[in-house]
């Protein structure tokens, strides 16, 4: 099982536009793992977790033919992970899939609830398919199971995701999980080879907001997930999703205080095979 970060950026980018900040001047100076896209990933090269606004930039970068690609499970609305203008181009006449092409997209009820702006002409080629929190569904060889997220959405989800033989646990955008979710992965004893975990602020100890995660939380999350026996000393957890509002956010800054700790540091282009 394979997980690829096609992009490891919070909403306004890294560098973000029209900013001067102290961490997008070195981003710009840098360039290399500093330079961020907005969040997204593919496990297997088949499998796409979100549809930002960079996903166009992500396929051109990544040799990544979209055709190709059947399904994408959403984690929540927000336009940096849900860029619902980009799937107008299913329109006919606008690009030309083959007659038998679908694109299933899984997400939910606000997904729904956003599709229903699209013309009616996508719909030949793209398939909507509501889901809910805690009740698995079947994708390809995959074993998906939404979870729920702490996020400032109605419906924000989480993801694990299973192949019988390795799981992730795809945890963004949240903050440190809801009892219900916790209550959830210890009744099932899931397991995870490998933990993304947001760090939208990335150093701080903690922050004054929920709905995301900084270092500080992070550790109180990888430590409760120990202790629930969810992960052990075998499993890779990684920090994802960094904003430049961030304290030592850039990756060149964050990677060696991360690593202290005990984590991975993502960057554009990663890939951890499990």
């Amino acid at each position: 099982m394979k997980i690829k970060y096609l992009g490891t950026a919070a909403a306004e980018g890294f560098p973000a536009m029209f900013c001067d900040c102290e961490n997008c001047r070195k981003a710009f100076k840098r360039k290399g793992r500093d330079i961020r896209s907005r969040s997204q990933a593919i496990i297997d090269d088949s499998l796409l977790i979100d549809f930002p606004c960079d996903t166009y930039y992500h396929c051109l970068n990544n040799n990544i033919n979209l055709h190709d690609i059947h399904n994408c499970i959403v984690t929540h609305e927000h336009f940096d992970h849900f860029y619902l203008i980009d799937l107008r181009y299913f329109r006919a006449g606008i690009s030309h899939p083959a007659p038998d092409y679908k694109f299933n997209l899984y997400g939910s009820s606000d997904i729904g609830k956003k599709m229903k702006d699209l013309p009616e002409g996508v719909f030949k080629h793209l398939n909507f398919i509501e889901i809910k929190p805690f009740e698995p569904f079947k994708v390809e060889k995959y074993t998906i199971t939404p979870l729920k997220a702490y996020h400032g959405t109605e419906n924000p989800l989480i993801y694990a995701v299973s192949d019988g033989e390795k799981s992730i646990l795809y945890a963004h955008d949240t903050d440190i999980f809801r009892e219900e979710t916790w209550e959830y992965m210890k009744q099932n004893k899931m397991y995870f080879d490998l933990v993304s975990l947001d760090c939208t602020e990335g150093a701080h100890e903690d922050l004054a907001y929920h709905g995301h995660m900084c270092l500080g939380r992070n550790v109180s999350c990888r430590d409760r997930m120990l202790k629930e026996n969810l992960i052990d000393e075998n499993t890779i957890v990684v920090l994802n999703h960094f904003s430049h509002n961030g304290i030592s956010a850039n990756y060149t800054d964050f990677q060696p205080i991360a690593a202290e700790k005990g984590f991975e540091t993502s960057y554009d282009g990663m890939e951890i095979v499990l």
